[in-house]
């Protein structure tokens, strides 16, 4: 079985990648090939890593979904103003069980408000916006821009 390993010069920062068959793996380093100023070092690289992290970090969260909330289906638009559909697989089961069970009407008395909380003032991005255009919330973006403007 083939390796490739990578080679660094540290004279002059050359680099090279050698496929070394199983019989030359404990070869000593090749001399460089740019200055001739002796024996290269192994240049370790860390392993490639499959998919983006965006990609694992959704599946990770369907994961979760899934099997902690029974959620068979959701979809996640991404886009400001668009609400996100969610399917459960037992529509009356949407909490998975916990220690939360024996306090489940406190549970749903904190869901409630919060719920109620969410109707009367928004997200919690509509709050920060309507304080921004309300004057309650100094703009810190535009602040900083303004200081760099004027230093420049």
């Amino acid at each position: 079985m083939p390796i490739v390993r990578s080679y660094f010069c540290e004279a002059c920062a050359y680099t090279v990648e050698q496929t070394l068959p199983a019989e030359s793996w404990e070869a000593p380093p090749p001399e460089c090939p740019k200055c001739a100023a002796g024996r290269m070092g192994q240049d370790y690289k860390p392993p490639a890593i499959v998919g983006s992290t965006r990609a694992r970090a959704v599946a990770e969260a369907e994961r979760i979904a899934a099997e902690d909330y029974g959620v068979s289906n959701m979809w996640i638009e991404g886009k400001e103003g668009v609400r996100n559909k969610v399917e459960y697989k037992e529509k009356a089961k949407v909490f998975p069980p916990s220690a939360w069970n024996g306090n489940r009407e406190v549970l749903e008395g904190a869901i409630a408000v919060g719920r109620q909380t969410r109707q009367q003032y928004g997200s919690g991005l509509d709050v920060l916006q309507n304080a921004l255009k309300s004057g309650a919330q100094p703009d810190l973006i535009e602040n900083s821009k303004r200081r760099m403007k004027d230093r420049w």
